[in-house]
């Protein structure tokens, strides 16, 4: 009983949502060498684990040890569940509002990871205990260090050179961002046409998201971020905007990148992350125009890729030329860099209601656009 009153008492006391001390995060960046953004980001998902993780281990310790096997199978499956329930109930309370699934994820894969740990030191299952640690730990490296098969990097270095060498003609501003798109997305002399064009868009997004997005996608292509041709790609990206805006572009154009490396859902992860973390430490504020400009490249991926004819269907309409109203809507009335108190008055946090208003209009708005809907 005691591990559970320090479960409970440690959920009460601790602040929601769970941030990381500024003194953490630069110690974090000093290790590792890594931007401001990127070391908050890994000491706030790092500390949410061992928090989570180690309320599970606590809770799993405070049962007392089942005799038979049906007493305890219930407690594998109902004492996960009462931490990770107890947990969501505690830190709704303390927010004032349930919160979005994608930011419960961590804690409540925590508290399953720690429950399950701790579950087998109490029967003692070292063996047993030892392996579903190693494949946790093996299943979240596969899906951090995962990067691209070798053939689409091949096809991705490929795109990157024929941007590079279209350099010197384009144009600046919107009609640059609409030539970059329209000659990666343009067939190269080696694709066949038995070639698939899922694979031939996905290679597209991918040199887009290095040119005009970020130089770190490059790593998780396969390619070295300190080669020439990365280089010269980067030197594209300046003048290349959407709406008049060059950080629009960049956000489409990693969010694409990153939707096709992983999984739209991680992709808007990454953006509603980014903005809060903008929010809550040294960013720009809280932008809903940037997390527009996340959604609008994450449903472009899936909109490039989701099957052959609809692969084929964007190529087309790309060849045609870049027309932004059926990319990207008007975002300028959106509000924008938003400080933490400014944020937190408007709309008291990430899943409100008023916010989820937001997010449903921005929704609707991309709904109208044409490239971006269920079916070209």
């Amino acid at each position: 009983m005691a591990a559970a009153g320090i479960v409970v008492l440690a959920l009460l006391v601790v602040p929601a949502p769970l941030l990381p001390p500024h003194r953490l995060a630069e110690a974090v960046q000093s290790m590792l060498g890594v931007g401001w953004k990127a070391a908050y980001l890994l000491a706030a998902v790092g500390l949410q684990i061992g928090f989570y993780g180690s309320l599970g281990v606590l809770a799993a310790l405070s049962v007392t040890r089942a005799t038979t096997l049906p007493g305890r199978l219930l407690q594998i499956t109902v004492v996960p569940v009462v931490v990770i329930g107890v947990a969501l109930v505690i830190r709704s309370a303390k927010l004032g509002h349930w919160p979005v699934w994608i930011n419960a994820a961590i804690p409540i894969v925590a508290c399953l990871v720690g429950t399950g740990l701790g579950l087998g030191l109490l029967y003692r299952q070292w063996k047993l205990t030892l392996s579903v640690a190693v494949a946790v730990i093996a299943a979240a490296s596969w899906g951090l260090l995962g990067g691209a098969s070798a053939k689409l990097s091949h096809a991705t270095e490929a795109r990157l050179q024929r941007l590079v060498a279209a350099g010197p003609g384009l144009p600046s501003g919107e009609a640059r961002f609409g030539a970059l798109m329209q000659t990666a997305f343009a067939s190269l002399p080696a694709d066949t046409a038995s070639e698939n064009p899922v694979q031939q868009n996905r290679a597209a997004i991918l040199a887009l998201g290095i040119a005009v997005g970020h130089e770190r996608l490059a790593r998780l292509v396969g390619l070295d971020r300190d080669s020439e041709l990365v280089r010269q790609a980067t030197e594209l990206r300046p003048g290349a905007t959407l709406r008049g805006r060059e950080d629009w572009s960049r956000h489409f154009s990693l969010s694409a990148a990153l939707a096709v490396l992983e999984h739209p859902l991680i992709s808007d992860a990454g953006g509603l992350v980014k903005e809060q973390l903008d929010a809550l430490t040294r960013g720009t504020g809280f932008s809903f125009s940037d997390l527009a400009a996340d959604r609008a490249g994450v449903r472009f991926a899936a909109a490039a890729t989701r099957s052959e004819a609809d692969a084929k269907a964007m190529q087309a309409r790309l060849h045609s030329g870049l027309v932004v109203d059926d990319f990207f809507p008007q975002t300028a009335d959106l509000p924008e860099n938003l400080t933490t108190e400014q944020f937190r008055a408007m709309y008291g946090g990430v899943g409100s209601q008023r916010y989820r208003q937001t997010v449903s209009e921005i929704e609707a708005r991309l709904d109208r656009c044409a490239a971006l809907s269920a079916s070209q």
